[in-house]
């Protein structure tokens, strides 16, 4: 397997997002434009027995086109250790009776649990022994900036103290200020207007969320190379580069550009007991998934045909519950979990769903076990 890193830039606003089916439905139809049907036929049925490729949602990079880019992963849903809240609200020194101060720890706890994304270099340290309980502590110690949810680094900004950090609402209004980032998007509604084509006169106002990111996005691949070659799947993303992606892409939403793809893998967890599935669309079969040690969220995709599917009388997909990334499982992050889900649709057979996690291999804390 050729282990692979992409990266790229939107330059426009967005309606879908970067979830691993959805980005694996975009390359299918490259691969059926490009190379025909029965290359696409070939490619899928060789699901059966092996992984010709595995993919992860799209998450944020700041800075991506230098080397000291900040790549973020999603926060682990591990959830925190017996008595970690009032353990670290003692190690601050917050006496039970004060109860300002409980109240701005209440607060600037739940900013921190607000937070979607961590940065991956704070996991990789993190990963042979992970617990969202110290990284928790190590932000009210500004170890990890609560901002940005980096490592914090020497000169980075003049907190001294928790309570003086603005990205721990905390209430205070101390006037602190910081330069540190955090990926952000802005929702914007625009409205439009259905006319009549016969009397052009208005009959409906409807209104679509837009959404601008203030940052690039990368994912990650494995490919087989007996299967589909690097060639091809650089094609692939050329191809979606120029064609857009997404919903309403005919119409300039999910533009991409400075597409770039490198070759990178994620760092080995020695005798890692745990993987964090990095893909939205993870459909586990019978027994993949170990109730025990795994937690986890699930959502509900309603997915939707695209390319010349769009022009069938049922363009929907039967909806298809998904376990969710950055979901915690028990199980060894070396192997297949997931699979390709057929019979997705009620009047074409061939149509089909990808379901597969990305696993990446950590070790739980034993007490977050």
């Amino acid at each position: 397997m050729r282990h692979l890193r992409v990266s790229f830039e939107l330059k426009s606003s967005l309606r879908t997002p970067f979830q691993a089916d959805t980005i694996f439905g975009h390359i299918c139809w490259a691969i059926r434009h490009i190379a025909g049907e029965e290359r696409l036929r070939s490619f899928l049925n060789a699901y059966d027995g092996a992984l010709p490729l595995l993919i992860s949602d799209g998450f944020p990079v700041l800075d991506g086109g230098t080397e000291s880019g900040t790549y973020y992963l999603p926060r682990p849903l591990t959830p925190m250790r017996s008595g970690a809240v009032k353990a670290v609200s003692e190690s601050l020194g917050i006496a039970g009776d004060d109860r300002l101060a409980r109240r701005q720890f209440a607060s600037a706890w739940k900013a921190l649990d607000k937070k979607p994304w961590i940065s991956a270099e704070v996991l990789y340290r993190r990963f042979s022994s992970l617990d969202m309980s110290d990284v928790f502590a190590d932000c009210f110690r500004l170890r990890i900036c609560p901002i940005s949810m980096t490592e914090r680094r020497h000169g980075q900004c003049g907190c001294t103290d928790w309570q003086q950090c603005p990205g721990l609402e905390t209430g205070l209004g101390t006037g602190a200020r910081c330069t540190a980032a955090y990926p952000r998007s802005e929702a914007v509604l625009t409205t439009h207007n259905v006319l009549n084509r016969w009397t052009s006169a208005s009959e409906d106002l409807f209104q679509e969320e837009d959404r601008f990111a203030s940052h690039g996005f990368y994912l990650l691949v494995r490919l087989d190379e007996s299967i589909l070659s690097l060639g091809d799947f650089g094609a692939c993303m050329e191809y979606i580069e120029h064609s857009g992606y997404g919903a309403d892409r005919s119409t300039g939403k999910g533009a991409i550009n400075n597409l770039h793809i490198e070759d990178w893998t994620l760092p080995e967890c020695p005798g890692a007991t745990h993987y964090i599935n990095l893909s939205s669309a993870f459909v586990p079969t019978a027994g993949d998934v170990d109730p025990d040690g795994s937690y986890y969220a699930v959502h509900v995709k309603h997915g939707k045909l695209g390319g010349d599917y769009a022009a069938v009388g049922n363009v929907w997909k039967k909806p298809v519950l998904m376990l969710a990334a950055g979901s915690v499982f028990k199980g060894d992050p070396g192997a297949p979990h997931g699979q390709l889900v057929r019979g997705v649709h009620s009047e074409l057979p061939g149509v089909v769903q990808y379901g597969y996690a990305f696993p990446m291999g950590v070790r739980l804390n034993g007490q977050a076990e």
